[in-house]
This record gives structure tokens, sequence and C-alpha cells, in this order.
């Protein structure tokens, strides 16, 4: 990360800065990114809801290089980073930012949703405006995402994002109530030793009959902790750079 209260995160393609946005890149964001739509081909519309600094319109648009990536982001100085990083990048020709809620969106139907939401409910806030928009679902609680996702997508639209272990059955239930399918669950733990924290969601409106529902374990760590696990190393690997690179 950058010095000077400029927090800079860089990339083999990007660059990424975060010090106007309330969510900051973290790990969510980071295993999010590089797992969304790895296995989807033909992609060519995406959208990212709560793009916050657009790390995931970023690693999307590198991975699916046909794709048009569309990026909504509700706070102000959040959306206007996102712009920023990414008419950086060598996306800026297929990323499009805009300040506005997922709910305002109107634009053409897409293939993917991603969304690395605010989950915390009912939880106490931060005197902080922006990091109380970023992490609290006052504005997108999870029926309303899910509502949202749908409306956004077309009949054969699929819905990715994270969101924690302990609320799966939160994320069963609303899926199920707005006619989402189930097709995977990834749940993430740290090591062999602890439980598992967050769940990489796939849902979809038609699932094809050869396509088998399916949940796993993942670590997120190696067995000596201080490398990524080889699931996560090997996805991480396209994107991130190497150490002293």
């Amino acid at each position: 990360m950058g010095r000077n209260g400029r927090r800079l995160q860089s990339f083999q393609q990007f660059d990424v800065a975060d010090d106007l946005c309330g969510m900051k890149v973290g790990t969510d964001a980071l295993i999010l990114g590089c797992w969304a739509g790895e296995d989807i081909e033909g992609l060519t519309r995406i959208l990212d809801i709560g793009t916050g600094s657009g790390i995931l319109a970023l690693m999307l648009a590198q991975r699916h290089d046909q794709a048009v990536v569309e990026a909504v982001e509700l706070e102000p100085d959040a959306a206007k980073q996102a712009a920023q990083n990414v008419a950086a990048s060598p996306f800026s020709n297929r990323i499009s930012v805009h300040a506005m809620s997922v709910q305002a969106w109107t634009g053409a139907k897409v293939d993917l949703v991603v969304c690395n939401p605010p989950f915390f409910h009912n939880q106490p806030k931060s005197p902080e405006r922006k990091r109380n928009l970023a992490r609290h679902d006052d504005t997108l609680p999870l029926r309303v995402l899910f509502s949202e996702a749908w409306r956004v997508t077309h009949d054969a639209g699929v819905f990715q994002f994270v969101f924690p272990t302990e609320r799966a059955d939160e994320v069963m239930s609303s899926a199920q109530k707005e006619g989402w399918a189930f097709v995977q669950r990834v749940s993430l733990a740290w090591s062999e030793t602890h439980d598992p924290i967050r769940d990489l969601w796939t849902w979809s409106k038609s699932v094809p009959l050869a396509v088998k529902a399916n949940s796993e374990l993942r670590l997120m760590q190696d067995a000596d902790r201080e490398t990524w696990s080889p699931w996560l190393q090997l996805r991480l690997s396209g994107f991130l750079k190497e150490p002293g690179g």
C-alpha cells in the first residue's frame, strides 16, 4: 500500500487507489475477483454492483477481454475514484463507472452480476458515513440484492457474490424467494483449524440439466500460514505481482 495516506495496490496490469473509499481493497474483493466468471465463457456484458474502488470491474475486464463491464457505486467519492482507476487502466474503453445505486440502473441486460456487498445487518455503526455505506446493508439488504440482480440480468443470467458463512441460511432463503437456482457454494476458511468465514456463491436464472449443484470447502492459507493456499494462489497468480516485482 502507498504511504502518506495514499493507498495504492499495484497489480500486473493495473493499479487501484482506494484512499477515497469507505471500503478498502481487501481479501474478500481479491478472492471474489480472481474466482468470479472463471468457468463462464462468452460473457459480453457484466455488472459490478457497489464497485467501490473498481477492483472487481478491473479484474473481470482483464479476465474477459471481450466483455463490457458496467460498474455502479452509490457513494460519490468512491465512484469518482473508481472512474480514475479505470481511466488509468488498459481497459478504460470497456469499463464504465456510474455514480448511482443499482436500483437506479436502467442499462441493457447483462450476462453476469458480481457483488462484494455490504453485509452488516443491525450492527453498531461507525461515525464515518462512507464506511457505514460500504459495510452496512441499509441501502442494499439481501432480498433487494437478489431482486435487483434478477432485474438486470437476461434469461440465462448468472449472479456471483461473497457473503459471510454465518448468514448462509438467509442467502438460500432470499435467493429462492426471488427465483434463483443454486449452482455453487465455495466455503472459505483460513486453515484446517478454522471454521469457514466466507462463502462464494453462484446462482443462475436458468441452470442447464448438465450442471450439478455443488458445495465445497477451500482453504485460504497454506499449511505454514505464510502464503496463499494452492487453490487461491493459482487464481491470484494471474493478477497479483510477484514479490519485489
